[in-house]
């Protein structure tokens, strides 16, 4: 007698997990770090105001005031910029039973807005793009956050000169100098193994008689500079 096994078996029900893992990285760390205003116009405006350099600052006693020159605010604009992500689905694409989502609509709208999001945080870190604000047959494009920066500074985006602690430590202090008091470094991928790196940089001392775990990474890295 043969022996029915499930290889030759009809009618088999399926195994399928009502998970779907989403694989791709979709974190935005820019964009979820900067408050959002509503604009009412295709470009916007912002006000910049700067202080004189400090210096001696001594009068005699009785003296008459001397009147200074006042510095004016600056303006700088931007463009809003148009993101789209478009897709069709069919009714019965929706009315069908699937796996791991309520409805093909629902999973697809999700994906969208992950997308676009993601497009939002490229056009703001990860490209080099100047505000472009045309007529209407040409997109608008909003100037990327290093197009309005004033101070530029060599990070190591040549691969042939890469990020070292010294171009941080200067970067902060260029920062620091033309106005800016940043609490947050965003490197790319490759950099933040460079940065780990910083971890194991000679002359630092580690005290491991208390665990056997030497963690190569920096997950805080704190610049202090004091002032007598």
């Amino acid at each position: 007698m043969a022996l029915f096994t499930t290889y030759n078996q009809v009618g088999k029900a399926e195994s399928v997990s009502d998970l779907i893992s989403l694989i791709t990285p979709s974190d935005t760390p820019m964009f979820s770090l900067m408050k959002t205003e509503k604009v009412a116009a295709r470009t916007f405006s912002f006000l910049e105001d700067t202080l004189r350099a400090g210096s001696l600052n001594a009068k005699a006693e009785g003296s008459a005031a001397t009147m200074v020159t006042l510095l004016n605010a600056t303006e700088r604009t931007n463009n809003t910029q148009i993101l789209e992500e478009s897709f069709q689905i069919s009714r019965t694409s929706d009315a069908i039973k699937t796996h791991g989502r309520a409805t093909e609509t629902a999973m697809q709208t999700g994906k969208a807005l992950k997308t676009i999001k993601k497009d939002l945080e490229f056009s703001l870190i990860g490209v080099d793009q100047a505000a472009v604000n045309t007529n209407a047959g040409t997109p608008r494009r909003m100037a990327s956050i290093i197009n309005q920066m004033s101070t530029a500074v060599d990070s190591g985006a040549n691969a042939t000169d890469p990020l070292t602690e010294a171009k941080l430590l200067l970067a902060g202090q260029t920062a620091y100098v033309a106005g800016s008091s940043p609490n947050v470094l965003m490197v790319k991928p490759a950099d933040s193994q460079i940065l780990a790196g910083f971890a194991a940089a000679s002359g630092r001392n580690r005290e491991l008689s208390q665990t056997k775990t030497l963690v190569n990474v920096v997950d805080l890295y704190v610049d202090v500079t004091s002032v007598h």
